[in-house]
C-alpha cells in the first residue's frame, strides 16, 4: 500500500514514517511538505495531511485522513527554547497520526507514540513533579496514547521500584552501580547483537583481556574512593562470562573483590551465567567461594527445536541441570530469561516453556519480547526465520503476564527495544524481595553506573541528578587491550569531573 503524507510545518519525516510503519509494516509511505509534490507519480492508497501551527501559547496539530479528522494542543511553557518546539511539536503530530491510523486500523499502538527504550523515566518523572497516579495515567493516555493495561503495568512496576529502593529519587547522591562487560560467548545466537566473541576465536584474548580489565578496575575503584560514594551492586554480564575457564573467571572475580571499594556493603553481585552449556561444577563452585548473591541461568525457550534453530549451545534437559546445580551450591536469587516471538514458536510452545519454569522455580523471571536488531542473524536473513505476527505475540504476552501473575511474580523493571516484535517490551518479574536493584538502577537511570570490560557503558548521573553524559568502552577485545591506558584515563577525568572527591 503506498501512503501519501502532506506535512505542512511538520519537520518530523522519519517520525512520520516510522509511526505509519508500525501500523502497516509493508506500506510504501512518501512524506512532503505541503510546497512540495510526491516523490513519485501515481496515486495514492492512502491520503494523510498533517498541519502544524502555533497558536496562543500552545502548539496545535491537526490531521485528515479517510473523511476523519484529529486534533491536538500542547502548552508551551514561556519564552520556550527551540529544541523544547521541536520536542512538543513531535509529540503532538504523532498523537493525531496515531489516533487517525488507530482509526483506520481498528486499534492503536500498546506504546501509544512512544519509541523510546524507557517508558518508566516518563511516569517517573510526573510522580516526581508532584502529579498523583490518577493525574499521570490521564496524562500518559491523553498526551502520549499509551493504553490503560500499559499504563496500569508502569504504575505498577513504580509501586514496586520505590518499595525495594525508597530513596530511588536520591540514589545518586550516594552510590553508584557497577557493569563489568565480558565480550566472550561459545558461540553467537541468531537473535544477539551484544558484544560477544567465540572463545573458539578470540581464546587468545582472554589472558590480556583480564590484565586489562584488571588495570582498568584499578583506576577507577580508586577514582570511586576519593568521590566517597558508595557501591550497591556489580553486575557481570556480556557475553557470557562464565565462557571464561574456571581460572579465568576465579580471576575475575578476584579483581573486582579488591579493586573496587567497599566489598561488604556491596547489597548485589550478579553474574550472567546466560549460557547453561557453560555452567561447570567448578565454574559455580568459583561464584560460590567469591560470595556471588544472584546468578542468571537463561533458558530462553524449552522447545529443543527452536534452540537448536537459534544456535544455542544446550538443550531443554541441560537447563534443568544446570539450574539444580547452581541451587544446590547454596544460590538463593537465580533468573531465569525467556524470549518471546522466537522462529517458529506458538502459544501453546510458550506454555510449555512457562510450564517447565514453574515446575522449576527461579527467584525471577525476565520476559524478552524479540527485537530485530540490525547486525542479528534473525534480522539479515529474516525469510530464513518464520517468526510470529505482531497478533501472535502479543497474546504471548499477555500469557506470560497471566502466568508470572499467578505465580507471584510482580513487575519490577521494563524496557523496550527498537523494532521490538508487536511494539511491545521486555519485563523483569521477580518474587517479592528478588528484585535485582542494578536493573531499576540502570533502567531509570537514577544512579550512576561505571562500566568496566569490553563493550560497557559508562552512564554519569550527577550530584543533581542528571544524566551528565556517557562513555562507551571497545567493544572488540584486541581494541580494549591495546587502547586501555587511554581508555582508563578518560573515563577517570570523566569521574571526577561529575563524582566530585569527598570533602
Amino acid at each position: 500500500m503506498r501512503v501519501e503524507v502532506r506535512a505542512e510545518g511538520c519537520p518530523y519525516p522519519v517520525e512520520i514514517e516510522r509511526m505509519i510503519l508500525l501500523f502497516d509494516g509493508t506500506a510504501e509511505v512518501c512524506v512532503t511538505s505541503g510546497q512540495e509534490r510526491a516523490a513519485e507519480s501515481g496515486e495514492a492508497d492512502l491520503a494523510i495531511r498533517l498541519t502544524l501551527r502555533r497558536e496562543n501559547g500552545a502548539l496545535l496539530a491537526a490531521g485528515d485522513m479517510a473523511g476523519w479528522h484529529e486534533e491536538h494542543r500542547v502548552a508551551l511553557p514561556a519564552a520556550p527554547d527551540e529544541a523544547t518546539v521541536r520536542r512538543k511539536g513531535k509529540q503532538v503530530v504523532l498523537k493525531v497520526l496515531h489516533d487517525l491510523l488507530a482509526r483506520r486500523y481498528g486499534t492503536g499502538q500498546p506504546w501509544g507514540i512512544l519509541t523510546g527504550v524507557r517508558p518508566m523515566k516518563l511516569l517517573h518523572g510526573f510522580l516526581r513533579q508532584g502529579l498523583t497516579k490518577e493525574e499521570t495515567a490521564r496524562r500518559l493516555a491523553a498526551d502520549y496514547g499509551i493504553e490503560p493495561a500499559r499504563i496500569d503495568l508502569l504504575s505498577r512496576i513504580a509501586d514496586v521500584q520505590r518499595e525495594v529502593v525508597p530513596d530511588l529519587y536520591t540514589l545518586y547522591a550516594r552510590s553508584v552501580s557497577v557493569y563489568v562487560g565480558i565480550p566472550f560467548c561459545p558461540t553467537h545466537c541468531a537473535y544477539c547483537t551484544f558484544p560477544a566473541y567465540s572463545m573458539q576465536e578470540k581464546r587468545a584474548f582472554a589472558e590480556p583481556f583480564l590484565h586489562a580489565l584488571d588495570y582498568e578496575a584499578a583506576v577507577l575503584g580508586e577514582a570511586l574512593e576519593r568521590s566517597g560514594l558508595s557501591v550497591s551492586a556489580v553486575y557481570v554480564g556480556g557475553g557470557t562470562p562464565t565462557s571464561l575457564s574456571a581460572g579465568e573467571l576465579d580471576r575475575l572475580l578476584w579483581i573486582l573483590d579488591r579493586r573496587l571499594p567497599g566489598r561488604s556493603p556491596w547489597s548485589e553481585w550478579t553474574v550472567e551465567a546466560g549460557r547453561p552449556d557453560t555452567l561447570t561444577a567448578d565454574r559455580v563452585e568459583v561464584m560460590r567461594s567469591w560470595g556471588v548473591t544472584r546468578v542468571s541461568v537463561n533458558p530462553q525457550t524449552f522447545k529443543g527445536e527452536t534452540l537448536r534453530a537459534i544456535g544455542r549451545g544446550h538443550s531443554a534437559g541441560l537447563t534443568e541441570k544446570r539450574y539444580r546445580q547452581v541451587r544446590e551450591a547454596g544460590f538463593e536469587n537465580v533468573n531465569m530469561d525467556i524470549i518471546l516471538g522466537l522462529p517458529g514458536e506458538t502459544v501453546e510452545d510458550l506454555r510449555h516453556t512457562l510450564a517447565c519454569l514453574e515446575s522449576l522455580g527461579p527467584d525471577s523471571v525476565t520476559v524478552h519480547t524479540l527485537s530485530f536488531k540490525r547486525t542479528a542473524e534473525v534480522k539479515r536473513h529474516r525469510g530464513r526465520y518464520p517468526i510470529p505476527g505482531a497478533s501472535e505475540v502479543r497474546a504471548m504476552m499477555e500469557e506470560a503476564q497471566a502466568w508470572a501473575s499467578r505465580c507471584g511474580y510482580r513487575p519490577y523493571y521494563l524496557y523496550r527495544q527498537k523494532d521490538i516484535l508487536g511494539n511491545l517490551e521486555n519485563i523483569g518479574y521477580a518474587k517479592p524481595g528478588k528484585e535485582s536493584l542494578y536493573n531499576i538502577c540502570i533502567m531509570e537511570e537514577f544512579q550512576t553506573v561505571v562500566g568496566i570490560g569490553g563493550g560497557a557503558v559508562s552512564k554519569w548521573v550527577t550530584r543533581d541528578g542528571r544524566v551528565a553524559g556517557r562513555h562507551f568502552n571497545p567493544r572488540e577485545p584486541r581494541a580494549y587491550v591495546e587502547t586501555i591506558r587511554e581508555v582508563a584515563e578518560k573515563k577517570k577525568r570523566q569521574m571526577e569531573r561529575w563524582l566530585p572527591a569527598k570533602s
